[in-house]
């Protein structure tokens, strides 16, 4: 006798198409997702650790003093040169007022010194003279002691006399030559004595000229704490100052994704600030010198015997596109999502060497100075005797020709 023949449960076979269709679906996923990898993926390395980097500039006082006003607040686009802090000018103008008239004495005594060598130059014409009338008084009375004409004390007298005259002769020329030291190769304008006082004067221009603070570069105020009535001393922090067209991004890579990674590679950047709406285009600049571990305050000791492998990051320096950066402008700290281009290995690894220069500098310090000179010349001219400059002006060429 047999047995019936039994069919399969319909749920079975239900359960084997379930099968089939999962299977064709991760078969698709796999296929669509090596395509993806090796069309794409293999070529890209992707990460979300990265932020905007850039210059930020403290705004420090370079004299101390008080603070009379500020003109700007937190928020605020400043363009380089504008003034941003005045601080209290009334010590700054005595200085410099005083300055100014410690100049004008250093001119007047400095002709002073250029006069007395003319007296002693004098002087010593008149010296001269007397001692030729000494000498010929003595050389008469020689010729006429031995007859009589003249007595021994008269004659004893004209000794002297001409002893003394060359003796005041000897001193007149010696005073000359000290004086002359003095003055001896300089004029008025180049003497050690005036040029320090300039130098004064410079000093104490500058000092006032500092007392108002000026924005180094253009760009968005922050973190003010000034306030009018404090008391500033030289290197305090008044403000900072964020250029907006001095900004590159940092992003962190795994060190596995860096084997491929090459300077001059293009890359494509979002920011959660605008959204996938803008993508920045940038180049990789550089690839850090090492983990930001090594560079911490505490850096790691792994020769220990606890020691736990951890995937390190090496920050890449990313340089943006600045058209790009001027259209959307970033601000320092803001979260990216960066993508390298690696397809082209052929690229170097290190950049090249930068060119000898200043990276990033400002004219601002430059024109501290600018204004000093005039008034020292004004000073030098207003303390210049006429009779001096009339006495000491330059010979024709027909003098020096002669």
């Amino acid at each position: 006798m047999t047995a019936p023949a039994t069919t399969p449960p319909a749920n079975n076979h239900r359960r084997n198409k379930s099968i089939l269709i999962t299977g064709m679906v991760f078969l698709v996923l796999g296929a669509a997702w090596l395509t993806y990898w090796w069309t794409w993926g293999r070529f890209h390395q992707y990460t979300d650790d990265a932020y905007v980097d850039g210059n930020n500039v403290v705004l420090t006082p370079q004299v101390s003093g008080i603070v009379e006003s500020f003109s700007v607040m937190n928020a605020d686009f400043v363009p380089e040169g504008r003034v941003l802090v005045e601080l209290d000018k009334t010590d700054a103008r005595i200085a410099l007022d005083k300055a100014v008239a410690e100049l004008g004495n250093a001119v007047r005594d400095v002709m002073k010194l250029f006069e007395q060598v003319k007296q002693y130059e004098a002087m010593i014409e008149v010296k001269k003279a007397e001692f030729v009338k000494s000498a010929q008084d003595y050389e008469h009375r020689k010729n006429l002691i031995d007859e009589g004409g003249v007595s021994l004390e008269n004659y004893e007298h004209a000794e002297a006399a001409l002893k003394a005259s060359f003796a005041d002769l000897i001193a007149t020329e010696r005073q000359y030559i000290a004086a002359l030291s003095l003055v001896e190769n300089t004029t008025i304008d180049n003497h050690p004595k005036v040029d320090e006082a300039k130098n004064r004067v410079r000093d104490a221009f500058v000092f006032y000229q500092r007392c108002t603070i000026k924005a180094p570069v253009s760009g968005i105020v922050a973190m003010r704490t000034v306030q009018v009535g404090e008391r500033v001393q030289p290197g305090q922090s008044l403000m900072a100052i964020v250029p907006l067209d001095q900004m590159w991004v940092n992003a962190n890579f795994k060190e596995v994704q860096l084997s491929k990674m090459r300077v001059g590679q293009p890359v494509s950047i979002t920011s959660d600030m605008y959204g996938g709406d803008v993508v920045y285009k940038g180049k990789v600049a550089g690839i850090g010198g090492g983990t930001g571990s090594v560079f911490s305050v505490l850096p790691p000791q792994n020769a220990t015997g606890n020691w736990i492998k951890i995937v390190q990051r090496i920050p890449v320096r990313i340089i943006l596109d600045q058209q790009q950066v001027e259209q959307h402008p970033l601000r320092l700290g803001l979260s990216l999502e960066v993508n390298v281009d690696i397809h082209d290995v052929q690229l170097p690894m290190l950049p090249e060497i930068r060119p000898d220069g200043p990276l990033f500098a400002t004219d601002v310090f430059a024109t501290q100075e600018e204004g000093a000179e005039p008034l020292i010349a004004q000073v030098i001219a207003e303390n210049l005797s006429p009779t001096f400059l009339e006495d000491n002006a330059m010979p024709n060429n027909d003098q020096n020709e002669e």
